[in-house]
Parts: C-alpha cells; structure tokens; sequence
C-alpha cells in the first residue's frame, strides 16, 4: 500500500473520486476564488506552466513543457533582500496567496521532491520553503508521453504514487482522483462529488499501460554508476566536446537543476540595491571560474562530464536518488541534439530507441514436465542489463520467440518476485510450442515483452479473492496466488477452485501444501477419475466447487482463466449466486497475436486484447458488441 493510500485510511475517507469532464471549468474557477491556479497553456506550438487567467486555458492534453514548473518554485531571478547605504537589510516577503500547480506531471512532481531534498536539508532555504508550503501539487499521470520521454526507466512516470495532494487521471468522460494529503482531501470537500466504482481504477490502470507502451527511449539503470566510473575517459567525451555549444538550454530546461549565482545590483542612486539569485548553469565557461581568472572546468568535456555524472553518479550518495526524472527536456532543447539515453547506451555497447519487435536471447534454464503435453520453463537474459531491467505484473505475457520456426505469445507463470529468471508453463499444442518440446536446457530462445494490461492486484478495493482456474488456465493465475503469499497481510480471504480432466493433468501439485500453509483455501475437482487412479477428490467440472466455497459477492473480487466455455459458465454461476459483472476479472489469453495491437487479430470492437487485455473486468465486455464468453450477463 503506497504512504498516500495509507494516509487516506488513517482519515477514514473515499480514496477515489470522480470529477466528469463536464465539471472540470467550474472546479477550476472555484479554485481560482482562493488560490493562484498554474498550469500547463499554450505558447505558440510549445506549452508553458503559468498562471491561468480562464479554465479555457489549460491544456492538460500537453505532452511536456519548455520549463519545468520548478521555476514557480525556485525562481529564475529572485531577490533575496535590498539593503541601504545605512547597512539597513530588508527582506523579501514571501508571497501571501497560496497557489496549486495543476496538471503537474509525475515526472515533475519526483523533480519537486528531489528540490524538496536539496533545499530542506542542511541550511534550509527559507524562500523555497515559504513557496514549497504555500503550493498544493494537483498532479496529472501521463497519458501520452513524448517522443523523448523515458521516465518509464526511472520509475518516475508515468503514473504517480506519492508526492501530490490530488492526483488526476484522464478516463476520458471524467477524471479520476486520488487524494494523497489533508490539504487536497479539503479540496476535494468543496466539490459534489460522488466516490469512484472500483472499475475506475481498472481503467486508469489500461491508461497507465498505453501509455508504457508508448515510450520509445529507454535508460537502463542497472549498474549505471559502475558503467559510468569505468568510462570517465571513454573516446564518447571528446566527442561530445566538439558536438556540444555549451550552451546551457539542456541545464535551463532540466526540472531537478538547482544550482545558481548571487548577485549584488546597485540602484541609479548608488545609495542602495538589492541581492539577486540567478539559475546559473554548469555547462557555461564562466561557471567554474574562480579568483584571479583560473577556472577549474575549462575544458568543454569536463563541463560535459560534470553534468551527466552529476545527475547519475553524484546526485545519490548526496539525496538517495538519481538526479535526472526522464522528462526528456534536455533532448528536445538541444540543438545538436545530443541524447543522455544515447550517451549512455554507447557506453554500454546498446542502442537508445527500444524497437518492440526486436526479441532479446534467453536461455533456459530448468525445463519441469507438468503433464503428458504441459511443460514449465525456466528462462534467464543473456544480456545482464535485459536481466536485470525485466519486471512484470500478474497476468501479463511475453511473446516467445523460436527462431525459423515463429513466436507466440504466452503467459508468464513465475513468481514476479523473483529477479534472475521467469517461467512460462508450455501445452505443446502448436509450431512454436511443439518446437519447444525438443529443446533442453542451455538452448536459447527470442523473448520480447512483457506485454498487456495483468490482475488488478494493486488497485483492488476488496482484497478477498476467489480465483477459479480450469487445465492450463492456472498457469496465468499462478503468479496471482504467489503475489499473494508475498504480500500476504495486504490480503484477506483468498479461495482458488481448481479442476483439470483427470488428476494426472493438475499443474503444480508440488505447491499446493505451500499455499495452504499461507491461509489459502484450495478445492480441487477433476472432470474423470481414469481406472486403477487413486483420487480422494471432488469429480466433476469447476463449478460443481461452487456449492462447497466459501468466499460471499458482498466481499469478494473474483478472477478467472482456463477454456472460454469454462469461463462462460463460471461467470454465468458467479452472477446467478450475487456477484456483480464489476467484480469479475477473466483473462482472454487465447486471443493474443503480435503483443503490440498492430496485426489487428486480437481486436474486439474498439479493444485491442494485447494491449487493453488480456485481463478485462466483465463489465467491461459487455460493453462490447461481440458476445465475449456468450454474453454471459446479456
């Protein structure tokens, strides 16, 4: 449970909150009454963060801006005090009317933090902290990223968890929000505003996976200080030193640059004058210029080294962090167009621009023979980086690739725990997977992903679970009930029904005692019970288990995978015994092609499977003009 979602159950209130579209002009002139309203507006063909003057303005479909919104905090020129020629120092006062930076995108909002680090530490700044406690953050998660966005690498975009007082996300008739501090809760008290349904974070959490899919750079983070030490005199520099202007735009736009200059400016008079700070940059000559004319970062490639080591070697030992959010900016505004991304792939030998058809090498590790036409594979990436870089969710699926032979897509059914290796469990049923059939361990094959939208897990408001699984089916739900155990105090009543054709064809009989003894009920059922087979089991299909289960649709989220007529008649028993079409999740992991929605196979209506799916909330199929799972509910 992230702090914010933690802090909203300490004051007992709706964690979520709908504000329809229609809504959003009149939410923003009452908040006008009170507060300074800053936001993202248009400039030309760019986008800037000032004050908005109408609701008309704003511009939330904005990808980025030239400026970070750090400058309404830590002023481009601010002036610190005026003193006289009596010695008389006067202060600047701070600003009284507080103010709300709205539509703050998450990248941002982790530049804010980093800033909140540098100037609340040691020798607190007490101008920034005047402006820091007067500004309220209403948060936007991103949508649409930018061709030179990559926050996806840093874990700083493009969905938020922490760090805002009211988080939006764009559903399209409405916004979602999430309140994270006391401050945005009284916000959100001034508006009529009814809870959010639990679908509501369902489609937030298909927004978010979009818009992953949609970044096209990418920095990869393992060992980047490591990579970084052993090539400061990599050849790269002295390249970059005869390609870069040092200019500065790249340090003027970066959201997390917090250096500056002070300066005395005299009055007409001579009598008096003011003490000024000014953005002052690390890329120019003069920056470094000390005493009696030496300067101790002459060399344009020092200057360049400086600030790319900065934000990636030097910035955690001093805040814990990296100092670069992803926010692509320096990208953009450099006219020789010089990439961080690029800079540091070269030096890992990679490329910058991820190609989603391009599988990486993994090799397997361990093969497990589940049945007679079932296997579970253990893979590992070749490559460290693509090791160490690979995370996936419950429910997700990579595309396998046999190389002459073709690729599938298939679900992942490890542990999202673990870090080395991930398993796909196998039916060899056709080209690709029979294929597979023959190889053994050492062997290599082509894997891409992780793809489509999982289990929603996270974003559950009720943490009792049933899961139903039929033959090959529990192979996608497995990494669910291993979630599961991991978290387990975040959970509560957790029920799997599980039949397969005969109790020869069970997968993973092995680990049914562990997950028992993490207070998991499992009833098991077979179709038939082949003669001279002991079994002491229930006989009969899934939802014969039914009768015996425990779990009530008052209380409970419900998810299910295994053969479309199973499903149809499990969703058709959970609504005939209360459950609501919302409260349950199918996977349509059978209707995936090429994992990246262009070959068009797996669209239904206006969803694509393997990008909006596989996992859907019934309710949401329903909605769709072909009967999915016979329109169970129809």
């Amino acid at each position: 449970m992230s702090v914010a979602y933690a802090r909203q159950a300490e004051w007992g209130i709706p964690q979520l909150y709908l504000l329809p579209a229609a809504k959003l002009n009149p939410f923003l002139e009452e908040l006008k009454e009170y507060y300074t309203v800053i936001g993202p507006v248009a400039r030309g063909k760019e986008f800037v963060f000032a004050p908005v003057a109408k609701p008309e303005e704003l511009a939330l479909s904005y990808q980025t801006t030239l400026l970070p919104p750090k400058k309404v905090l830590h002023l481009p020129f601010e002036v610190l005090f005026s003193f006289h020629e009596d010695q008389q120092i006067v202060e600047t006062a701070p600003e009284q009317r507080p103010q709300v930076i709205f539509g703050i995108h998450p990248c941002d909002v982790h530049a804010i933090l980093i800033l909140d680090k540098a100037y609340t530490a040691e020798y607190p700044d007490p101008y920034y902290i005047a402006k820091r406690r007067n500004t309220l953050l209403v948060a936007l998660n991103c949508a649409e990223p930018g061709e030179n966005c990559f926050c996806q690498s840093l874990g700083t975009g493009p969905d938020l968890k922490e760090g805002y007082d009211l988080l939006l996300t764009d559903l399209g008739h409405s916004y979602l929000i999430e309140v994270g501090s006391p401050r945005g809760r009284e916000l959100v008290q001034t508006m009529d505003l009814a809870p959010a349904p639990r679908v509501a974070m369902v489609e937030k959490q298909k927004v978010l996976e979009n818009a992953r899919r949609k970044f096209h750079k990418k920095l990869n983070t393992q060992g980047l200080p490591e990579l970084l030490e052993e090539n400061f005199r990599h050849p790269i520099w002295e390249e970059l030193m005869h390609e870069c202007l040092a200019c500065g735009s790249c340090t003027m736009v970066c959201p997390t640059c917090f250096c500056y200059n002070v300066v005395d400016k005299i009055d007409l008079n001579l009598k008096s004058g003011k003490r000024q700070r000014e953005w002052d940059s690390c890329m120019l000559l003069e920056y470094a210029q000390v005493a009696l004319g030496h300067n101790f970062r002459k060399d344009r490639d020092a200057r360049v080294k400086q600030r790319i080591y900065h934000k990636l070697v030097y910035y955690e030992p001093q805040f814990g962090t990296l100092g670069c959010v992803g926010c692509g900016r320096c990208i953009k505004t450099c006219v020789k167009k010089i990439d961080i991304t690029d800079v540091i792939s070269r030096l890992g030998g990679g490329i910058g621009v991820f190609n989603p058809f391009k599988p990486e090498r993994a090799a397997i590790k361990e093969i497990i023979r589940e049945t007679a036409d079932t296997t579970t594979y253990t893979f590992s990436f070749i490559d460290n980086g693509v090791r160490q870089e690979f995370r996936f969710r419950p429910g997700q699926f990579n595309m396998l690739t046999i190389f002459g032979i073709g690729e599938a897509p298939i679900s992942i059914s490890s542990n999202p725990a673990d870090q080395e290796t991930f398993q796909h469990t196998v039916r060899h049923v056709g080209n690709v997977t029979k294929f597979l059939s023959k190889m053994q361990p050492g062997d290599t094959v082509g894997i891409r992903g992780p793809y489509g939208t999982g289990w929603p897990l996270d974003v559950l408001p009720i943490k009792n679970l049933l899961i139903v699984a039929g033959g090959i089916g529990l192979a996608p739900l497995r990494p669910v009930i291993q979630e599961v155990i991991n978290r387990r105090q975040e959970f509560g009543q957790v029920e799997v029904l599980y039949g397969a054709r005969t109790p020869a064809e069970l997968l993973y009989p092995a680990e049914y005692d562990a997950w028992r003894q993490a207070g998991i009920t499992l009833r098991l059922t077979v179709d038939a019970v082949p003669t001279g087979v002991t079994w002491d089991g229930q006989v009969g299909v899934v939802t014969d288990l039914f009768r015996y289960m425990s779990s009530r649709p008052e209380e409970t989220t419900v998810f299910t995978c295994g053969p479309e007529i199973m499903m149809t008649y499990v969703v058709k028993g959970l609504l005939a015994r209360g459950f609501r079409p919302e409260q349950i999740y199918v996977s349509l992991e059978r209707r995936m092609n090429c994992g990246v929605k262009k070959c068009g196979k797996c669209q239904i209506g206006p969803k694509f499977v393997c990008r909006d799916g596989p996992v859907f909330a019934y309710a949401e199929l329903l909605t769709l003009p072909e009967d999915v799972l016979g329109g169970a509910a129809r």
